[in-house]
């Protein structure tokens, strides 16, 4: 209907002219609002809208980042640290004992074939190629030859066939049958009998006029395959140690003399060997004394020592410690799933359960091994000096390189010295005259 004056009404009598008017003024101040919400938006930083309206992406794209660089490490650290390379670890009884010395890999030399591979150029200064001849011509006077034996046994671990290289000392002459001190020598990490450190060590040891076993750890050179085919560490290591230890102890095929008493069989060991020796020599209060090469005191040292280097070499150090501790759990977490806890023997356990009776031991270590940090000795020595009624501990640190080698390499670079020193250390142990050992 039509009002007065014009106007329209509503049924109701309501104003509708009035109802528009004030529903244009509500749409004009909305419209205000807005065009000054969008004037106070176009304030604000775009890097800040930007961030705001995409943290969730950035937050998602580190967390993709985190998850892969943590699946990157722990592949890593089971390939590096627990699965092992049967190429490299395992191999047939074909060579000789001068074949051990010229058909390997030596710092500077690299891998070689024959004795006149060795020159001056590529073993100067670190050694010099007549020390190789030696050994060479050494070892083509005394063969020695691949012996084998069972592991010693432990409840829920299995007993393995180990394989070494038998090297007894030179004797004067054919009725010289009487028995001489023995020396199990260990490899380390990643190696076998086969490789330079223990072919150098067992040269040094027999010219002093000890026999040596160069043991195998299971799964590694004429060692037998076990179950779990796994890098063991402190599970099984240390028994295969001791077995070495009980065959020189008994010679069963009298090869040097027969059965000889315990306190005339000796360990001696590398790296991750002698990080295995210390076990062992803790284990059994019988055997004399030790010679521990750069051991690691603990495994994931070593690993975590590596993987730093990996990340740092990807600009990522700085994340270390967020990632080595779950990479390192992921391998400990594989092992036990194979029924291998790399952590059951520990030095700083096995060493605690050795007699009262001061028994000798000597570590080595270089104070710029980048594979086995100084840090490593500090925690032995440290442990050693602790105990006085147990241990009579010595100590090297060198501070030196070989080639850029600088793990377990001084009795290759500082043959002489090392080998005064190898016999100083074992003449005490086994009582003997060390009158002949200056240089």
């Amino acid at each position: 209907s039509v009002g007065c004056c014009g106007s329209a009404k509503s049924p109701h009598g309501v104003d509708l002219s009035d109802q528009e008017e004030k529903g244009q003024e509500t749409k004009a101040l909305i419209h205000d609002e807005k065009t000054k919400e969008k004037e106070e938006s176009d304030d604000i930083p775009c890097a800040v809208k930007v961030f705001g309206g995409c943290s969730f992406c950035v937050l998602l794209l580190m967390g993709i980042v985190f998850f892969g660089l943590k699946q990157y490490l722990s592949q890593q650290a089971l390939q590096k640290m627990l699965y092992i390379d049967d190429a490299d670890m395992m191999f047939g009884n074909n060579l000789t004992a001068a074949e051990l010395v010229v058909k390997n890999w030596y710092p500077g030399c690299y891998e070689t074939d024959s004795i006149d591979d060795f020159t001056k150029t590529c073993a100067e200064p670190c050694y010099s190629p007549d020390l190789m001849k030696k050994i060479w011509e050494f070892n083509k006077a005394n063969p020695g030859e691949v012996v084998y034996y069972p592991s010693r046994t432990l409840e829920g671990i299995e007993q393995a066939k180990l394989g070494g290289w038998l090297l007894p000392a030179p004797r004067k002459s054919k009725l010289d049958t009487a028995a001489r001190p023995r020396i199990v020598l260990q490899h380390g990490f990643t190696e076998n009998s086969n490789k330079f450190r223990q072919t150098v060590g067992a040269y040094l040891l027999r010219e002093l006029g000890y026999d040596v076993l160069l043991n195998n750890f299971r799964d590694h050179g004429y060692s037998s395959r076990s179950k779990a085919h796994v890098y063991e560490w402190g599970h099984s290591y240390p028994l295969d140690v001791l077995g070495a230890l009980d065959y020189l102890r008994s010679d069963p095929a009298g090869k040097l003399g027969g059965k000889i008493s315990s306190k005339q069989v000796g360990l001696m060991g590398f790296s991750k060997g002698a990080f295995t020796v210390l076990n062992s020599f803790g284990m059994d209060g019988d055997v004399p004394g030790a010679w521990v090469d750069s051991p690691p005191w603990m495994p994931k040292i070593v690993f975590a020592n590596g993987a730093m280097k990996v990340l740092e070499g990807m600009g990522l150090g700085f994340m270390a410690g967020l990632l080595v501790d779950g990479a390192w759990d992921t391998v400990l977490s594989t092992a036990l799933s194979k029924g291998i806890d790399l952590q059951k023997h520990l030095p700083k356990d096995s060493l605690l359960k050795g007699p009262d009776t001061k028994r000798l031991i000597y570590g080595v270590a270089n104070m710029g091994d980048t594979t086995v940090p100084i840090s490593q000795h500090t925690e032995l020595k440290g442990m050693l000096d602790k105990y006085p009624e147990k241990y009579s501990p010595g100590y090297w640190v060198n501070n030196g390189t070989c080639k850029n080698n600088d793990h377990c390499i001084d009795h290759l670079e500082r043959s002489d010295v090392y080998k005064t020193r190898l016999c100083t250390f074992w003449s005490k142990v086994f009582e003997l005259p060390s009158g002949d050992c200056a240089p």
